[in-house]
């Protein structure tokens, strides 16, 4: 094709057909311009679809992280609920008496309340994306927003579990490893029983009991946590 553009170039100039040379170099030139451009068309729409294909397959790979991450706060809050209703329950019975109180309702409350849980959420598909600069495939503004935000908001969230945790660790363990044994069996006579009835104990249950309200406290970080969590799902589900 390029060599009949030339030759007919040059039969014009040995005619000297200057006019029709002119018109023909200028057509020719529209005609390389509409090459190039449907070119670049054909490279940018090809483009825009493996773009479509890398976003689908992200944003599938997205759901199914989060559905697992939803199951997994899911398990977490369960646990985290059952310790602070067993940690009211508790404190509906102070002041204890050791001689009328149930001792085994006792173990069982304090035993569930001190157990300590924390939402560690799979977030490789997140990482993926923001680390090698891929955010710009995902077209849902809302989605992007929320991808970026989400670890923080986890950060957060762990941080009121920390401290619950801490407390545990660091002042109520500490306490009741000196009076009682470690699976709570009450019917152990080297168990100083007495301790249940110490202001001391109160306030250290008092302090779980708040630690797990932070927690649960739905104008806390929970509420944001399981809205954007339940959006990315929503936002991430395949395109019927």
């Amino acid at each position: 094709m390029i060599k009949l553009f030339k030759k007919t170039r040059q039969n014009l100039i040995n005619e000297g057909k200057t006019a029709k040379y002119v018109k023909y170099a200028i057509g020719e030139i529209i005609l390389v311009v509409i090459g190039i451009l449907i070119a670049l068309q054909i490279n940018n729409w090809n483009q825009n679809r493996l773009n479509d294909t890398k976003e689908q397959f992200t944003l599938s790979s997205i759901n199914k992280e989060f559905k697992e991450n939803r199951v997994q706060l899911d398990t977490v809050l369960f646990y985290h609920k059952n310790a602070y209703a067993s940690t009211k329950k508790l404190i509906s019975m102070f002041p204890i008496s050791i001689e009328r109180d149930n001792l085994d309702s006792i173990s069982k409350y304090l035993g569930e309340s001190l157990s300590a849980w924390t939402f560690n959420p799979s977030q490789g598909s997140v990482n993926s994306i923001i680390n090698s600069s891929s955010l710009d495939l995902i077209h849902n503004d809302e989605l992007r927003d929320i991808l970026v935000s989400w670890q923080d908001l986890v950060i957060d969230f762990q941080e009121d579990e920390t401290t619950s945790k801490n407390a545990v660790i660091n002042q109520i363990d500490p306490f009741l490893a000196q009076h009682l044994d470690y699976n709570f069996n009450f019917t152990d006579k080297r168990n100083n029983l007495k301790i249940l009835e110490s202001l001391e104990f109160e306030y250290l249950i008092n302090i779980k009991l708040a630690t797990l309200f932070s927690i649960l406290d739905k104008g806390s970080e929970l509420k944001e946590l399981e809205h954007n969590l339940n959006r990315i799902i929503e936002l991430t589900k395949a395109k019927k």
